[in-house]
């Protein structure tokens, strides 16, 4: 006898309530909050300060002569600060490659941004943590509240720390521990930084005065140069002239590799293959001519005359026909002359010379590799940056000079007579060579980073009583206190930075003589940007245009990169 199965009844689970639904939405919206506000937080460049390391409001154009890309500043229009009105009308970008000035822009007056300035994240977790590990760090890209307003976001490089004293010189920062001063030497430093606030509250009248010889005597003897680590630095090189991108039409102003001796050399610099066939001349060699080497920036289009830059570096892939190959290359900086020489039979050395190193000049160092073979390409590299020399062969440090930076075997301590210096034209890089027959490809000489205060006008306008090149210039050095930071702009020709700060924020009138012009109390910073995760976009031509607006809806993904 079969019986019938009885059909069980299906529990279904009960529809969502409104009120479930409600609860999961504000939980989202509360975790998305608190991840803003304390963990990462996105933000947009707004101006050209840091460029070409972070680009704000901007268009790109291919150079009409060599055909490099590059971008170049456009202002915006919702922002009405004085540091956002660099550009104007001008109609013209300067290559930063060939020098040759282009016209054909995508835009050349104020009316639209082509491309909105990059997007940028950035770490906030660590500043509230209170490790010490966790602290702001030198160099470090940082997001802060512009002194001036409290609610406008700056980003710029972090330069100087709490509890030292800083300055400026030759483009390079120095600093001193106030711990390291004579108590002599503090009390005339901080006695400086009361009459300033005196000064800024209408207290006292005057002039802010410079510290006493003595001190200055001390600071001389005591200050160390700042260096950058091997990533920072990494991304601080700017190029001067790229031998893979030459001019097509050559005008007087433009750079390209002179021979020394123009009938009889050895040396083919016409194409971007260099070639050397030895001709046994005493002096052969070539040189970059035709583009001063100074700390311009072509996101300026307007630029001023930027400062000389002496800090270079130049590099090439050899390809050696045999091993009797001998390649000298020279770098001069404050008169001494510099030579990184390499020889195929893998023979490397660092010497300073001012003739053509020969057998019986004196060596700084020497060593010998085996990456350096006849007829096999291999890259090399010579720097002088920072007051250190260092030559790489296939991307290895294999020689450089003393780490001490005051070493007697390099450069003496030089505060003196960098304090005195004055802008001049920089020696520009030569190659000389004997022996057999080589190639050199990807030629390109970079330059340094380069901070520096602008002597030719008032940089603090608003202030007459402040030093009229900025704050940590070379005849007044800053100290900061607890808590108090410095900062510059990589595009250090047209950043509004701590060197040139003249007005303060009604969020920080209230502090006193706690807050000090120039500097960046702990509190107002934001965080350390990271990466760029959406770079300007990339416009489509077909899709119809708003008003005078494009659409750049397509994000540059090549240049999604870390920022260092």
């Amino acid at each position: 006898m079969s019986t019938t199965p009885t059909a069980q009844p299906v529990e279904l689970p009960e529809p969502e309530s409104i009120r479930e639904t409600f609860e999961s939405i504000v939980i989202a919206l509360i975790l998305a909050f608190v991840f803003r506000a304390f963990i990462v937080e996105a933000f947009v460049i707004p101006t050209g300060s840091m460029a070409p390391t972070l680009y704000g409001a901007h268009g790109t154009i291919l150079c009409e002569d060599c055909g490099v890309e590059f971008g170049y500043g456009v202002r915006d229009l919702s922002d009405h600060r004085r540091s956002s009105r660099q550009v104007g009308n001008y109609s013209k970008a300067t290559c930063p490659n060939c020098n040759h000035e282009n016209s054909n822009l995508a835009v050349s007056d104020e009316r639209r941004n082509p491309e909105k300035g990059d997007r940028i994240l950035v770490l906030k977790w660590p500043l509230d943590m209170g490790i010490e590990a966790l602290e702001p760090r030198r160099w470090e890209v940082t997001v802060f509240k512009d002194p001036s307003d409290g609610t406008t976001n700056f980003i710029k490089r972090l330069v100087g720390l709490p509890g030292e004293v800083i300055m400026i010189l030759d483009g390079n920062v120095y600093a001193v521990p106030i711990d390291n001063l004579s108590e002599e030497a503090f009390a005339d430093l901080d006695a400086i930084r009361h009459q300033k606030f005196l000064l800024r509250s209408g207290k006292a009248q005057g002039v802010l005065r410079s510290p006493s010889p003595s001190t200055m005597a001390e600071l001389d003897e005591k200050m160390k140069i700042q260096r950058k680590n091997s990533s920072v630095q990494q991304s601080l090189w700017h190029t001067v002239y790229d031998h893979d991108y030459p001019p097509f039409t050559r005008d007087a102003d433009q750079p390209f590799w002179k021979r020394a001796q123009a009938d009889r050399s050895g040396w083919d610099t016409s194409t971007r293959r260099v070639r050397f066939q030895d001709r046994s001349l005493s002096d052969d060699y070539i040189v970059l001519s035709g583009k001063q080497i100074r700390a311009s920036c072509a996101y300026n289009i307007k630029p001023r005359l930027a400062e000389p830059v002496s800090d270079l570096r130049t590099s090439f892939v050899i390809t050696p026909k045999d091993a009797t190959t001998t390649v000298h290359v020279r770098l001069e900086k404050l008169g001494r002359v510099f030579w990184a020489t390499i020889g195929m039979d893998g023979t490397v050395a660092l010497i300073e010379s001012r003739s053509v190193p020969g057998p019986d000049t004196p060596v700084m160092a020497r060593t010998k590799v085996d990456s350096l073979v006849a007829g096999k390409s291999v890259e090399v590299s010579f720097e002088n940056v920072d007051y250190r020399l260092g030559i790489y062969i296939a991307g290895e440090k294999v020689l450089s000079s003393s780490d001490d930076p005051n070493s007697e075997s390099f450069y003496a301590p030089l505060l003196k007579s960098l304090r005195k210096l004055r802008s001049r034209p920089t020696a520009p890089p030569r190659i000389y060579a004997e022996g057999g027959a080589f190639e050199l490809t990807h030629l390109v000489v970079d330059r340094d980073e380069h901070y520096y205060h602008d002597a030719n006008r008032n940089a603090v306008r608003l202030l007459p009583w402040a030093p009229p090149r900025g704050w940590a210039s070379a005849e007044h050095p800053l100290l900061l206190r607890d808590r108090e930071y410095f900062m510059l702009g990589d595009n250090t020709a047209a950043s509004k930075d701590s060197r040139l700060w003249d007005e303060m924020g009604p969020h920080l009138a209230g502090r006193g003589e706690a807050f000090q012009l120039g500097t960046v109390p702990r509190d107002q910073l934001i965080g350390q940007a990271f990466f760029v995760y959406w770079p300007s976009g990339h416009s489509i031509s077909w899709l119809p245009s708003i008003g005078a607006w494009r659409w750049n809806v397509i994000p540059d993904v090549g240049r999604m990169r870390w920022i260092r």
